[in-house]
């Protein structure tokens, strides 16, 4: 039989054992309050961000998703208090040093490497706090869903220029690709193609980017629950990349076709700017699936380790 204390420690989580746990609660949410003062006109800026460019409209989701990991995972994390504040400590240091260079920008960094310091410093803060607040047990145990706050964090500009550039140059590759295999006549210049009636461009708008950034954050959300392992879960967000090119390649190429044989609206109109994106994300989303649903077979699975034999 299972000691009483064992099954008291394992049944009633953390959360119901300490009297306080509120008074923590409302302490940890001011302790990562308290630091929008020191930054509030960056706050106002990383909000018109969020607003006005659609790559980073994904930053309120991830916040969301991380408190629901966190709640769901709550009787897990929060099943005993280990004390211990040197880690959390170098974390929420770390925090306020990036708020700090955000705030000062002593470098002279453009605006967006400022919120990226902000956001990240914020992430630091936050995770640096809980475990203050609650332990370090507790934040080894809440791992992912503070890691994944890192999503939130936005990618600046030089950085997202690359990418930007990366992803348009295999969308036109996928889509030239898509051309000769089905024999549909196009000359192709750089990201130039003319079709009979038609010339198109693949531009940075088409580079898929918000796309990609969706597919890689859906695909690291579902490799943690379905896969339960961090290597898998790796391959299944690098995978992910090559398949929203994949589909922003097939996405460009359909609407394409149909724009020069049945109607040139297709490229004009609602399915173009609106509907479209949605269709064939939902493809990205079939296509990760079915990766998910291979990694989860046996065969990939890594074969257990042979028992060691006692030396003589």
């Amino acid at each position: 039989m299972i000691p009483a204390a064992n099954n008291e420690r394992i049944l009633f989580p953390f959360v119901r054992i300490n009297r306080h746990a509120y008074l923590l609660g409302i302490g940890y949410l001011g302790a990562c309050v308290l630091p929008s003062i020191f930054v509030w006109n960056l706050l106002h800026r990383l909000l018109a961000l969020i607003l006005t460019d659609e790559t980073h409209s994904h930053i309120p989701f991830v916040l969301v998703i991380s408190a629901c990991f966190i709640l769901a995972y709550r009787q897990d994390i929060f099943v005993r208090h280990s004390p211990g504040w040197k880690g959390a400590g170098a974390l929420v240091f770390a925090g306020m040093a990036n708020l700090a260079l955000a705030r000062w920008n002593p470098h002279q960094w453009n605006s967006t490497i400022q919120i990226s310091l902000l956001v990240f410093g914020f992430v630091l803060i936050w995770s640096g706090a809980f475990g203050i607040f609650f332990g370090e047990g507790a934040l080894r145990r809440a791992y992912f869903p503070l890691m994944f706050l890192l999503f939130a964090v936005p990618i600046p500009k030089p950085l997202l220029t690359e990418i930007i550039a990366l992803l348009q140059r295999s969308s036109a590759e996928m889509v030239d690709i898509i051309f000769h295999l089905f024999r549909i006549p196009a000359a192709r210049q750089g990201f130039d193609f003319a079709l009979p009636g038609l010339t198109i461009r693949v531009a940075e708008e088409c580079s898929g980017i918000r796309s990609t950034l969706a597919l890689v954050i859906t695909a690291v959300v579902a490799g943690h629950i379905w896969l339960r392992s961090l290597p898998r879960t790796f391959l299944l967000s690098l995978a992910a990349v090559p398949i929203s090119i994949a589909k922003n390649g097939v996405r460009i190429a359909v609407l394409t076709w149909l724009a020069v044989y049945v109607d040139p609206q297709f490229l004009l109109g609602s399915v173009h700017h609106q509907y479209g994106g949605m269709l064939f994300y939902g493809l990205g989303l079939l296509m990760t699936g079915v990766v998910l649903i291979l990694l989860q077979r046996d065969r990939f699975q890594l074969p257990p380790s042979a028992p060691k034999t006692p030396s003589t």
